[in-house]
């Protein structure tokens, strides 16, 4: 067991440290399953607040929003804290319409000087964040975990 260990150390000893450069020069690393930065279709939510009654950390502040939204007669939708969010993915699959998703965009939002600057009131979320991203988590990618086997009787 332990010689199992020290075998594992020995395997990074004799191996070129991996640090990535700020600023960015190379593209973050990112796979299929990244969650990231949140997008917000306002056209679709209808101020539930199931967002926010199923995040863990309490990133999500729902607020006022002037405007004309037909489906959400309260006006009000979601604003995420980044220096709270976990990046579960809970509020997405929480969302009754869709309206929520994550993308695999992983640069800006989250390097900052100030807290405050980590604040997505609803408006910053639904602008689709610059550059290149794809929908990591939403309603149509989302799948319930497999249910457990019956209990067979004794």
């Amino acid at each position: 067991m332990v010689l199992r260990q020290i075998m594992l150390g020995l395997k990074y000893v004799f191996r070129k440290p991996y640090t990535r450069m700020y600023p960015y020069k190379e593209k973050a690393f990112t796979t299929p399953a990244t969650r990231a930065r949140h997008i917000l279709d306002m056209d679709t939510c209808i101020g539930c607040r199931a967002c926010q009654l199923a995040c863990p950390a309490d990133a999500i502040k729902m607020y006022r929003v002037e405007g004309e939204y037909p489906k959400n007669r309260l006006k009000i939708f979601p604003g995420i804290d980044y220096s709270r969010c976990t990046y579960c993915g809970l509020c997405v699959e929480a969302c009754p319409t869709g309206a929520l998703k994550m993308t695999d965009y992983t640069m800006e939002h989250l390097i900052t000087e100030d807290k405050a600057s980590t604040l997505y009131t609803p408006q910053d979320l639904a602008q689709p964040p610059p550059g290149e991203y794809r929908v990591t988590l939403s309603k149509e990618t989302w799948r319930p975990p497999p249910s457990p086997p019956p209990k067979g009787k004794k």
